[in-house]
């Protein structure tokens, strides 16, 4: 059986805190510099569908500032679950969201 995957990320209708039939890890802080890593340490993943992850026209890597919304909610979400502030999650992540 698979374990459960950490994720903070609020509901949404959007995407899925849990892992479904389907879906696909997305790392909301992606790249080179070791963000992704520190995204799943940190909770920062949602599940979402292979269209909205990578193939479809509005898809998270293909229409990043259609997304923007989602590293916003991040950034927020982080700060209040780990008690930190904007500069912290800049620290951390390199640059801010808000």
């Amino acid at each position: 059986m698979r374990k459960e995957e950490f994720c903070i990320m609020p509901e949404n209708e959007i995407y899925s805190t849990k892992r479904f039939i389907g879906s696909e890890r997305h790392e909301i802080f992606e790249g080179r510099t070791g963000n992704r890593d520190k995204s799943i340490e940190d909770g920062l993943v949602v599940f979402i569908t292979s269209e909205q992850h990578r193939t479809g026209k509005q898809s998270v890597h293909l229409a990043p500032k259609e997304w923007l919304w989602l590293k916003e909610l991040a950034e927020k979400t982080w700060c209040e679950y780990y008690q930190k502030t904007t500069d912290d999650f800049r620290e951390r992540y390199g640059r801010n969201y808000l």
